[in-house]
């Protein structure tokens, strides 16, 4: 048995979303403030928002399973997160 804690996040988007015959969009995130890895995923008629690479975002969610990375391919393990709400993320600017 696995606890799912509730989290939001802020980040980048390292790819667009890729909807599976079910109708479940999926998509990597790299979080801000602690440079994580996560796989977002949400029902594709709940993403009321067009994502693509680099694209900032505001998650919220509950975080569950982790997914190994595939070493081979240069890819980080990531944890799923199971989105809620996926809005718009502020950009910010360094002075």
């Amino acid at each position: 048995m696995t606890s799912n804690d509730r989290i939001t996040i802020s980040g980048t988007a390292l790819a667009a979303p890729i909807v599976s015959p079910d109708r479940i969009a999926e998509f990597p995130v790299r979080d801000d403030r602690s440079q994580r890895e996560y796989l977002v995923r949400i029902a594709a008629d709940d993403l009321r928002l067009f994502v693509t690479r680099d694209a900032r975002v505001d998650i919220d969610g509950e975080a569950g399973w982790t997914v190994p990375g595939r070493s081979w391919r240069g890819e980080s393990s990531r944890t799923i997160l199971l989105a809620r709400r996926v809005g718009k993320g502020e950009l910010a600017l360094a002075a």
